[in-house]
C-alpha cells in the first residue's frame, strides 16, 4: 500500500505551477521537485513551457520577454492555485515593468521563493499584488523539506491566523527585554538595495524587517547596509532582524559589522531568524503579523 501524501499546502492548492524568473535551475533536480510535490505532497504540477530553457545570457533563464510570458502563462492558466519558483541567481527585476499586476491583483495566487525572488516579492507588495511568500524553491525542495522546522512552515505560512512570534537574538544594546510587534518584510540584501529608487520598494514604515545575503564580502555588506540607512529605509522599519550571511566572510567581522549597524541605526536589531541560504529554511508570509520575543543566545 502505498503512503498517503503529505499535505503540506491547504485544501484550495490542487496545482503548483513552476517558473523561473531569474536563473536557470538544474532540470534533474526541477524533475525531482516535482516527483516530490506530486507524489509526496499529492499536488499537481504546471512546468511553464520556458522554466529549463538556456538564453543569451548564461546567469538568466530564457530571455526576459519569455520569463514575463512565463509567469503570465502561469497567472492565466486557471488550474494554478500556486506558484513556485524554481531557483534564485538573477533576473526577476527585468519581468517588473512589465508584469501584470492587476492581473495578479485578481488572481492573488501565492508566489513562493526566496534570494532574487525577494525583488517580485516586494515589488507585489508595493503593488499590493498576490501573496508574497518568502519559502524554499523548487531547486533543492526535498532537501530544505528534510529539515522539520522547515517542512512544518511551509506547510503552515498560508494557513497561519495568529501573529508570528520569532525568538530572536538582541545585537547590542539597542533592542530592550520588552517584545516588538510589526508586520514582516522579508528580502536578500543585496536585491532590496537595487530596488531603492524604483517604483518597486513598498512602504516600511512600521515593518520588522529580516534582511540575509549569500556570496558577498563583509565590506560588500556594509555597503548595502550603509545604503540602506542613508536612503532612509532603515528609518522606517520597526526593527530589523538579520538571517543566514551564507559565505559571507569571518563570522566575528559579520557579527562586529551588526553591532555597529545596531549602534548607528539606534533600531532594535536581532539576529538568529531561520531564514536564507542555509538549512534550516522557513517559510514566511510578507507582511504577515509578527512579534519578536528576545532570547538570550545559548551557551557553547
Amino acid at each position: 500500500m502505498s503512503a498517503k501524501p503529505e499535505r503540506l499546502f491547504p485544501a484550495s492548492v490542487r496545482t503548483v505551477g513552476l517558473t523561473s524568473p531569474a536563473s536557470l535551475p538544474d532540470a534533474a533536480r526541477i524533475a525531482e521537485a516535482r516527483r516530490y510535490l506530486e507524489d509526496v505532497c499529492g499536488v499537481q504540477t504546471v512546468l511553464a513551457p520556458g522554466a529549463l530553457k538556456h538564453g543569451p545570457m548564461k546567469y538568466c533563464c530564457g530571455t526576459p520577454e519569455s520569463r514575463l510570458a512565463d509567469f503570465h502563462a502561469l497567472l492565466n492558466d486557471p488550474r494554478v492555485d500556486l506558484i513556485l519558483c524554481t531557483r534564485g541567481g538573477f533576473g526577476s527585476a527585468h519581468i517588473l515593468p512589465k508584469l501584470d499586476f492587476d492581473l495578479l491583483r485578481e488572481r492573488n495566487l501565492p508566489v513562493y521563493g526566496y534570494s532574487d525572488i525577494s525583488a517580485l516579492h516586494l515589488a507585489m507588495l508595493a503593488e499590493h499584488a498576490g501573496i508574497p511568500v518568502c519559502a524554499p524553491m523548487a531547486d533543492g525542495l526535498p532537501d530544505a523539506m528534510a529539515w522539520s522546522a522547515a517542512r512544518a512552515s511551509f506547510g503552515t505560512v498560508l494557513k497561519r491566523t495568529v501573529p508570528r512570534k520569532l525568538k530572536l537574538i538582541p545585537v547590542g544594546e539597542s533592542t530592550a527585554d520588552s517584545t516588538i510587534s510589526g508586520p514582516l518584510v522579508l528580502s536578500n540584501l543585496t536585491v532590496m538595495t537595487t530596488l531603492c529608487g524604483t517604483p518597486w520598494m513598498p512602504d516600511l514604515n512600521g515593518t520588522i524587517l529580516a534582511l540575509e545575503d549569500v556570496h558577498e564580502e563583509v565590506r560588500v555588506l556594509d555597503r548595502h547596509l550603509t545604503h540602506l540607512i542613508q536612503a532612509g529605509i532603515i528609518e522606517q522599519t520597526r526593527a530589523v532582524v538579520f538571517g543566514y550571511f551564507t559565505k559571507c566572510g569571518p563570522k566575528p567581522q559579520i557579527r562586529r559589522l551588526l553591532r555597529d549597524f545596531a549602534a548607528q541605526t539606534g533600531k532594535p536589531v536581532c539576529t538568529g531568524l531561520a531564514f536564507g541560504h542555509e538549512h534550516p529554511k522557513c517559510s514566511y508570509r510578507l507582511g504577515e503579523p509578527a512579534i519578536i520575543i528576545p532570547v538570550k543566545p545559548a551557551k557553547a
